[in-house]
């Protein structure tokens, strides 16, 4: 009989279980514990989801615990502990293992943890309050449809270079839609200590590999478009406040742009997160059928923090502007003032408080595969509410 804190995820085989205390030790049981092994660097009162990094590493070792010889009669258990933020990510992780190793759907993969206890919800990482949330749902929703698009398997994912590339100093950049769109934190006039991006010339030669042919800027002139130009890259400004959402001559001109590329398209603002990842999210919903929920679920698995405060239901009300319906927006008034003047000095904080994605385990173990990434109801911990 299974307990009120356990999900079975494959009958007699693998079960996740969260308690206060570790299970004791039983005859042809094994528990593993992932909770201090794979953490996430919060900007604020964010504590999730995992990035794509932790999700790779921890299917490989899920993978190997079930393949060795040792465990071949055992029963397994991921043990995790009550604490709310630790619950979640285990959660998510073992839902992202259900969908791309064990083909379900995210539906089948929430069904076992149904009767549990609820987790609480996703937030972003501004550093002031709202009341806009993200179910472990909407992350997993977003996670499959990424995978039925292709845009993530064992297989093409590169480890090395996903957690490289995302330390500032490497570029601080990350695929959004693989081979298509690229968020980056913005270029540096010069390098400093302070801050050690790379300058538009030190891009290039990365951006010719990863095969951009154009660069967005969504922020403040920082550094001259020219020093991109000169190297065959087509520059255009798309400017919005920080903080803020885009008008609508501002998304049709993006989408365009997006669509007349050559190639890939690399876009940033100061942090690459708020900005950027919210016109990355109006391409995707049009061009590839995500709603706002899945594309923020999605865009913070491939970069923590993207999508920020107002931004998040601005992607929301996206779902009924592109299917012809006036959207019912939820935002607060503080929100709609931010959507239309800013936060200012948000981006700074954010770039302050931790950087972009710092890794923080080794990938020394994994081999190179390719290039970063190719070509409910209160009873459900996992749904949000209908």
């Amino acid at each position: 009989m299974i307990s009120n804190n356990t999900a079975e995820i494959i009958p007699n085989r693998l079960y996740w279980i969260s308690d206060r205390m570790p299970p004791s030790k039983k005859p042809n049981t094994f528990y593993f514990c992932t909770d201090y092994q794979y953490l996430y660097r919060s900007y604020s009162n964010d504590f999730g989801p995992l990035d794509l990094g932790k999700v790779f590493r921890y299917i490989i070792e899920l993978n190997s615990i079930l393949k060795d010889q040792k465990h071949q009669k055992s029963i397994i258990y991921h043990y995790t502990s009550n604490q709310p933020a630790k619950r979640a990510n285990s959660a998510l992780l073992i839902g992202c293992y259900q969908i791309l190793v064990l083909g379900k759907t995210t539906d089948e993969a929430c069904q076992p943890f149904e009767q549990l206890e609820a987790f609480i919800p996703y937030v972003d990482a501004s550093f002031q309050p709202n009341n806009f949330h993200l179910y472990i749902e909407d992350c997993l929703k977003g996670f499959e449809k990424a995978v039925k698009l292709g845009w993530f398997s064992l297989d093409t994912f590169d480890l090395k270079n996903y957690e490289s590339m995302s330390l500032i100093e490497n570029g601080g950049l990350n695929w959004i839609i693989p081979n298509k769109l690229l968020a980056f934190i913005c270029p540096a006039n010069e390098r400093t200590s302070k801050y050690p991006a790379l300058t538009p010339e030190l891009y290039t030669s990365l951006f010719k590999t990863l095969g951009i042919t154009d660069v967005i800027r969504l922020n403040n002139k920082t550094y001259e478009a020219e020093r991109f130009g000169r190297f065959g890259f087509n520059h255009t400004e798309l400017y919005f406040l920080d903080g803020s959402i885009p008008n609508e001559n501002i998304v049709s001109r993006f989408i365009d742009l997006v669509d007349k590329s050559q190639g890939g398209v690399a876009v940033h603002c100061k942090a690459g997160l708020g900005r950027t990842a919210t016109l990355i999210g109006c391409y995707a919903m049009k061009n590839f059928g995500f709603t706002g929920l899945e594309f923020i679920g999605w865009a913070r698995l491939c970069r923590p923090g993207s999508v920020l405060g107002p931004q998040q239901q601005f992607l929301c009300d996206r779902d009924d502007i592109f299917n012809g319906r006036v959207p019912k927006s939820l935002i607060s008034d503080e929100e709609k003032f931010k959507g239309k003047f800013g936060d200012y000095g948000q981006s700074k904080r954010l770039i302050a408080k931790a950087g972009i994605m710092n890794a923080s385990q080794s990938s020394r173990d994994f081999p190179k595969k390719g290039l970063m990434i190719k070509p409910a109801s209160m009873k459900s911990i996992l749904y949000r509410k209908k």
